[in-house]
């Protein structure tokens, strides 16, 4: 498996996942918007800086990436609620010049943070490069647009190429197409059906089939309503978790059904992280000092069923077992079974070693 850094942050899966929180084109084109986004997406980050976080967003800069036409596009509401919207109409109502993206990136450079970009053509993969992205992101509906896949990974950045609903040669045709372009830093991110997408339709277990079919660390694009799939990705070993954040999550506009608050991101952020410490390692150590309050887990010894003398042999008639083991241990039962006390010992009494012996001895 392929080990690799987005920024300084290292990704693999001997690594914490990375959680992108996305704040996409969710500001409708106002720009001071987005930056109190992200800002406050930063100060979130500082709350639980354990946690490996990178800034995600997009670039949506030409609204002819849409030709004008009949076609709508239909997005839903937590509650529900579904409108329908001219798709050219949506994305010119989204469109941020060049520049102001470029303020954005600023402050994702001033803090220090790695930011990971969507692109749609060639010209914004260009700008997010020059800006000082730490990564592209293909989305789903141009996994299979080779030209951009190829453009993309010629600019020495790491990719995440998301499926969406596609079969696995798109995937690898993708892959392969990046790879032969020079781009090996690679993660491949499973995008549910639906916006958002119900429990059954997640099929959370093809992140293990794409990391085993390619080879490099796989994420999840969470379109669940709430954000318990981020924890379960987590436990099937996704080494990037992508969530989408807002202000108002319960709005009526494209994606935003699959947002959490941005208030809820610290919380968030620890709950991934105790997911992730909570995987440890696949085998205990018997020399690891637990941390926090211990409570009791006694094992049992051997102790008298009742009264028994010198002689009496050492069997389930005549021994029975209670914790804590204050003599011989129960699991030497194999051992001692058959042998013969050699004093007596009073009923309820633990049978310590001094007490029996071998039989024949």
């Amino acid at each position: 498996m392929r080990t690799f850094e987005i920024g300084s942050i290292p990704v693999g899966p001997d690594h914490p996942p990375v959680f992108f929180a996305e704040i996409g084109s969710f500001f409708n084109g106002d720009v001071e918007l987005a930056k109190r986004m992200l800002r406050a997406v930063l100060d979130a980050r500082l709350k639980v800086p354990e946690q490996p976080m990178v800034l995600k967003s997009e670039i949506l800069d030409d609204a002819e990436i849409c030709l004008p036409g009949d076609l709508q596009e239909t997005y839903a509401a937590k509650d529900g609620r579904i409108r329908r919207e001219s798709y050219r109409a949506l994305i010119e109502r989204k469109v941020v010049p060049l520049e102001r993206y470029g303020e954005l990136f600023a402050i994702c450079r001033e803090a220090g943070v790695p930011f990971v970009i969507s692109v749609y053509d060639f010209k914004a993969a260009d700008y997010a490069a020059q800006k000082g992205a730490s990564g592209l992101k293909i989305a789903s509906a141009n996994v299979v647009h080779v030209p951009l896949i190829r453009h993309a990974a010629r600019l020495g950045l790491p990719l995440v190429i998301d499926t969406g609903r596609t079969s696995i040669a798109d995937v690898h045709r993708a892959v392969e197409t990046a790879r032969s372009a020079g781009c090996f830093d690679i993660v491949i991110q499973h995008s549910p059906d639906g916006h958002p997408a119900l429990p059954e339709a997640h099929n959370l277990r093809i992140l293990q089939t794409l990391a085993q079919a390619f080879g490099v660390p796989t994420g999840l694009s969470d379109h669940y309503v709430g954000v318990e799939m981020l924890y379960v990705a987590t436990a099937l070993g996704a080494s990037v978790l992508e969530k989408g954040v807002s202000f108002d999550p319960d709005e009526l506009d494209q994606d935003i059904s699959h947002t959490m608050s941005i208030d809820a991101l610290p919380a968030v952020l620890q709950r991934t992280h105790d997911c992730w410490m909570a995987l440890g390692s696949p085998e205990r150590d018997p020399r690891y000092r637990v941390k926090g309050v211990i409570g009791s887990s006694q094992r049992q010894g051997l102790v008298a069923k009742r009264a028994l003398c010198a002689g009496d042999r050492i069997d389930l008639a005549n021994v029975r077992f209670a914790f804590p083991c204050l003599g011989i241990p129960v699991e030497l039962w194999d051992l001692v079974e058959g042998w013969t006390l050699a004093e007596a010992v009073p009923a309820d009494q633990p049978i310590a070693w001094k007490h029996v012996k071998p039989d024949g001895a």
